[in-house]
């Protein structure tokens, strides 16, 4: 009873919390595995969904402090879900029906692992078109052959959105733990696709092909969901240093 009364009070100053952060408008950040400055921090911030550059959020991440830390292992595939301040309870899945998906239609979505503090991005997963969506699941695996990273505020898993709809480029990161790592082990070699980020001068006026649906999208692509959980983006794996076409289109 005791657990169930702790779990209760969270929920309740949860809620309460999101009436306080008034999203300023729809977009997407990430809750699984915990985002920074997320409802589910100590740190929230209303502007956690927002793109790189609104209101000069910087790259990469968005700047905020320390989120919850995630202690990921070699091998396991992690479910990554994306949250909008519509979803009131981020601990159900799924999320209740008819709610705005805020997805612009769809886009490109990378997943990455950096060991340096954001310094250096590489590449664990990609999904195209239908990416994002709150009502589905998009796994990605930890390569087997990645090294240990103990520090968990240098140690990051980032997803990183190229939308269609308009030329914008979003970046949410989560504090991790790999505490296990391969002896001798490396990181992929794949680096993150980085857009639209004006003081890196990046492929300005650039978005992603999308599935262009208003509401919500036909899933993880199956032949992309295999890819991204059987080691083809690991160090040494098929995809060694190449990645799927993401479907860039610059706008001049």
């Amino acid at each position: 009873m005791k657990t169930s009364s702790m779990i209760s009070n969270v929920l309740v100053a949860t809620t309460a919390l999101l009436s306080l952060l008034v999203p300023t408008s729809a977009h997407m950040a990430m809750s699984n595995p915990p985002g920074q400055a997320g409802p589910w921090s100590k740190n929230p911030v209303n502007t956690v969904h927002a793109w790189i550059g609104y209101e000069g959020k910087p790259f990469p991440c968005g700047g905020y402090k320390k989120g919850p830390v995630t202690t990921l292992t070699p091998g396991q595939i992690v479910p990554v879900r994306f949250w909008t301040f519509e979803i009131k309870n981020y601990t159900k899945f799924p999320p209740p029906s008819g709610l705005t998906t805020a997805r612009h239609g769809g886009g490109a979505c990378e997943f990455s692992l950096s060991n340096d503090g954001g310094k250096t991005w590489k590449v664990i997963g990609q999904y195209t078109k239908t990416c994002p969506d709150i009502y589905y699941e998009w796994p990605v695996l930890i390569p087997t052959n990645v090294p240990s990273c103990t520090d968990s505020t240098k140690c990051l898993f980032s997803m990183s959105w190229t939308a269609y709809t308009t030329n914008q480029f979003y970046h949410h990161c989560a504090n991790i733990i790999i505490p296990k790592g391969a002896t001798n082990g490396k990181l992929p070699t794949l680096d993150m696709t980085v857009v639209d980020v004006s003081k890196l001068h990046q492929k300005m006026n650039t978005h992603a092909i999308g599935d262009t649906l208003k509401g919500k999208s036909t899933g993880p692509d199956s032949r992309e969901k295999r890819l991204s959980t059987n080691g083809f983006y690991a160090n040494g794996g098929a995809g060694n240093g190449k990645g799927i076409d993401l479907g860039l289109v610059v706008v001049n």
